[in-house]
């Protein structure tokens, strides 16, 4: 009973998810704001599932998966904990997206516009985003290039002719697990994003309000994706400094000493965190976007689109 409660909890959690993103329409022909408030109550809710699915998910999967992994390959799984984590959250906006209220009726109204990732992007989190995913694929592959035969550990033979050897170490063996990892992290966002580009305009609804919208949603999205990536890379980094230390390779004296390597990498590992969290948490608190103002009965129905 007690192996099945995890998945059972899993499967709750799932059907919880499932009830609050319900696909939602508006009936009939709408007003503005309440197209526009319908829209924007949606993207809220998905928000509030997203970062709360961040950790009991990787938690949920840890508890289920750790049993059945033996030794290194415990430590592998390990390193992909903060991508699960990730997949989720953009596993809920990419169920969010795929339920953005839609009108139905008799009669559509929707301004035509090109847009593309560029129009709905916040360039300063997207470039975020790639530093810390460009830095992450750095280290892997210079971790893999440093590391000894099996992959996962890291020696320096010394002056005296003494070897010494330090683990984990994320080269190659752990590297690869952790590169496909973030890699699906990396395509859900570009899926997501993708999805937000395209989706429906909101109905009767001003073009700029609607830009509004999916700029809010692309801000969300990113601020969770860049904060899984940049916490992958800290976990490895301080990984990779702490082997440094104690092994001690010839290269580190061109930069002044093992120790000193290890402690500014210990120290760049403790920073990354700090400034990804700050950042996400105030890119996901974006300020409620204000509705138009309400129709007036009289003035709607003037404005509706007349059928003969």
């Amino acid at each position: 009973m007690s192996g099945a409660l995890p998945l059972l909890l899993v499967l709750v959690l799932l059907l919880g998810v499932a009830v609050v993103l319900r696909p939602v329409r508006t009936a009939g022909p709408a007003t503005r704001s309440e197209a526009f408030g319908t829209a924007e109550r949606h993207a809220h809710r998905v928000t509030v599932v997203a970062w709360a699915v961040l950790v009991p998910v990787p938690v949920l999967v840890a508890k289920t998966t750790t049993p059945h992994l033996h030794g290194i390959a415990t430590g592998a799984f390990l390193g992909t904990v903060p991508a699960v984590a990730g997949t989720a959250f953009l596993l809920v906006h990419l169920v969010g997206e795929l339920t953005w209220p839609r009108p139905h009726g008799a009669v559509r109204r929707a301004p035509l516009v090109r847009r593309g990732f560029r129009d709905v992007a916040p360039r300063a989190l997207t470039a975020l985003t790639a530093t810390w995913t460009v830095l992450l694929a750095a280290l892997l592959a210079t971790s893999a290039a440093a590391a000894e035969a099996d992959g996962r550990s890291l020696s320096a033979v010394h002056a005296d002719g003494s070897r010494s050897t330090g683990g984990p170490f994320p080269g190659w063996y752990y590297g690869q697990v952790i590169a496909v990892a973030t890699a699906v992290v990396v395509l859900l966002c570009v899926a997501v994003l993708a999805l937000v580009v395209r989706r429906a305009a909101v109905a009767d609804t001003d073009p700029a309000d609607d830009w509004a919208l999916r700029r809010v949603s692309a801000r969300r999205v990113l601020a969770g994706g860049q904060l899984v990536v940049a916490w992958t890379l800290a976990g490895c980094l301080f990984f990779a400094a702490n082997c440094v230390r104690g092994v001690e390779p010839r290269w580190t004296q061109a930069l002044g000493g093992s120790a000193g390597v290890a402690l500014a990498g210990l120290l760049v590992a403790l920073a990354i965190p700090v400034v990804a969290v700050v950042v996400a948490v105030g890119a996901s608190r974006t300020p409620r976007l204000d509705a138009p103002p309400r129709l007036g009965p009289a003035v709607a129905a003037a404005a509706r689109p007349r059928v003969s």
